[in-house]
């Protein structure tokens, strides 16, 4: 049930719903927002998801440690849990479901990565 040929395709899905949010939410506090703090915890999500990205990327190809991409994952969720808490009785809803999405790709990849490994 959990072959990993078969859930493999979804990785790279929950990384393209990540990227895209967290794009699309970094564009909206940088141009739209002059709410400093929006603007660095939107900054600070991407840099340390990018960061955890290449780093599991690079884990895949054996260059680094495959435990590498843990603190800046972390990181990206505290980020994300730190602008969802900014903005939940601001008005700036895309805000929240922006965040909300990509933190829920995150635990998603996490949990399946989970079961994975596990089975």
């Amino acid at each position: 049930m959990l072959d990993a040929k078969v859930w493999w395709p979804l990785f790279p899905l929950l990384l393209l719903i990540v990227i895209v949010c967290l794009t699309w939410a970094l564009v909206l506090a940088v141009r739209g927002e002059k709410d400093a703090r929006a603007r660095w915890l939107q900054v600070g999500a991407f840099a340390c998801y990018f960061l955890a990205a290449a780093f599991a990327i690079a884990s895949e190809r054996g260059v680094v440690s495959a435990n590498l991409h843990r603190p800046f994952s972390i990181l990206t969720q505290l980020c994300l849990f730190g602008a969802l808490l900014h903005h939940w009785n601001g008005k700036s809803a895309s805000f929240r479901w922006l965040n909300g999405v990509a933190w829920a790709a995150i635990l998603a990849d996490a949990a399946l990565h989970y079961l994975m490994v596990r089975h």
